[in-house]
Order: structure tokens, then sequence, then C-alpha cells
């Protein structure tokens, strides 16, 4: 697991409040039928991605299709994560 995708888990996981997020396969959805997140859960998420990782989820994805599952928002911040100039 790639250390941005341990960020989000450790974000998912204070979001819910759940310290066991590391543990869900990736294949999880976010919302129905797996972690359960709801409209306030998702949009204190894509804040917190932001801020945090520096990934404007919802700019980049305007249809928010990334947030499918654990694992594809993971890829998705893992390939939009822009990291600083040395």
């Amino acid at each position: 697991m790639s250390i941005l995708a341990r960020s989000v888990r450790a974000i998912l996981a204070e979001i819910l409040d759940d310290r066991g997020i590391d543990t869900v396969p990736d294949e999880t959805p976010l919302f129905v039928g797996g972690l359960g997140l709801s409209s306030l859960d998702g949009a204190a998420l894509l804040h917190a991605i932001d801020i945090e990782l520096g990934v404007p989820v919802a700019d980049l994805d305007l249809a928010l299709t990334c947030l499918e599952t654990v694992g594809t928002l993971c890829a998705f911040v893992d390939a939009h994560r822009v990291l600083p100039h040395a």
C-alpha cells in the first residue's frame, strides 16, 4: 500500500472514527453497501484530501467516479498528487 493510500485511509478513519479501516478491502464501496459514508461525510472527506494531501478531487473529477470504492479513491489521489519541488 502506498504512502498516499495510507494517508487516504487515515483520513477515512478519522471521518468514520474507525481505526480498523486499514483492513477494509480496496473493493469496498465508500457509500451504500460499504462504509456507509453520508453526503456530509463525503464532503468532509473531499475537503480533508484537498487540505491535507493537496488533491482537489471535486475539481478534477466532476462526476466523482473516483468515490466508488476505497481503492478507486486511493488510486485517484495517488495519480493526481503533485509532489512539491525540492
